[in-house]
């Protein structure tokens, strides 16, 4: 029998150019994002970075931007190089010029756009290089210890003027924590019993922190979900029994708020006590008008 060629059934590799590599045109319609391949010369990898990677990046070309406030797009030197580390950002504008990034390869030049209420602020990045920080799971507790605190500082920065901002950088602490969960299954002689603790006091604050976010969000039942951890605690915070009561008494649920603040001496606590007396009028006001209202149909 004759033994056909296996050349045949070989198919010739596809040519393409590289910037076929990257979309023309990427967006972020949820962020107000968008940015467009101006250059793409060499390829390197198709690595792109990471929550905890550091760029060298060129930005040039800026305008609309105007009075906002940023760190990246005001830094000067003489070739316009910066060094950009993740998860450094401090200002919704760098927090978003942060998120394009991540969306690029090494060497790829675009033109980004980034819309705000009243303009869209524009400007050239080019990615020349990425300092691979690994990812969180690869991460000592130590490691991610650290992480969630430079995090959790920079939400409090964020929080007064950017709660939204703020609720992803204490949501990002968290999850470095969690990667590690549960905590008290650590091991005290290979991390330390005091990096454990911190661990577990830093996750605890993270926790109320989140619910004040979610509070400016009047997101009451998530307010609720979040506390959760600090229900399990005999002695639970002040913070998280008023915050908590907050929540119950925007949902109505007054009998629940009110048990709630009697978990501690609220009366001994200006915003405690006006809290509890606020839910006791609406929840007798409540009250009278059902009163009422049954009285009405059926009386």
């Amino acid at each position: 029998m004759d033994i056909e060629s296996t050349t045949k059934s070989l198919r010739p590799v596809p040519s393409f150019r590289l910037d076929q590599l990257i979309p023309r045109v990427w967006t972020d319609e949820v962020n107000g994002l968008r940015k467009e391949l101006i250059d793409f010369s060499s390829f390197v990898s198709m690595k792109k970075p990471s929550d905890l990677s550091r760029c060298l990046v060129i930005i040039s070309n800026i305008s609309h931007f105007d009075d906002l406030a940023s760190n990246i797009l005001t830094a000067t030197s003489p070739t316009n190089e910066q060094w950009i580390s993740i998860g450094r950002s401090t200002t919704p504008v760098d927090y978003y010029v942060e998120l394009l990034l991540m969306q690029m390869l090494t060497n790829e030049e675009s033109k980004c756009f980034i819309s705000c209420k009243t303009r869209s602020i524009e400007f050239n990045m080019k990615l020349i290089q990425i300092d691979d920080g690994g990812y969180y799971f690869q991460q000592t507790p130590e490691k991610l210890l650290n992480l969630a605190r430079q995090y959790k500082e920079n939400g409090v920065i964020m929080f007064p003027k950017y709660p939204l901002f703020a609720h992803r950088y204490f949501s990002r602490a968290a999850k470095c924590l969690l990667s590690c969960a549960p905590l008290e299954d650590l091991d005290p002689s290979r991390e330390g019993v005091e990096t454990i603790r911190e661990m577990q006091l830093l996750l605890e604050t993270l926790y109320l922190n989140i619910s004040a976010c979610l509070i400016k969000q009047n997101r009451y039942e998530d307010v609720l979900s979040v506390l959760e951890y600090h229900d399990q605690r005999e002695k639970p915070s002040e913070k998280a029994v008023y915050r908590k009561a907050l929540a119950q008494f925007h949902l109505k649920r007054f009998e629940q708020a009110l048990q709630t603040l009697q978990r501690i001496n609220y009366s001994g606590i200006t915003e405690c006590a006006t809290l509890y007396e606020k839910i006791r009028i609406a929840w007798k006001e409540e009250t009278n008008q059902y009163n009422s209202m049954v009285k009405k149909m059926f009386g």
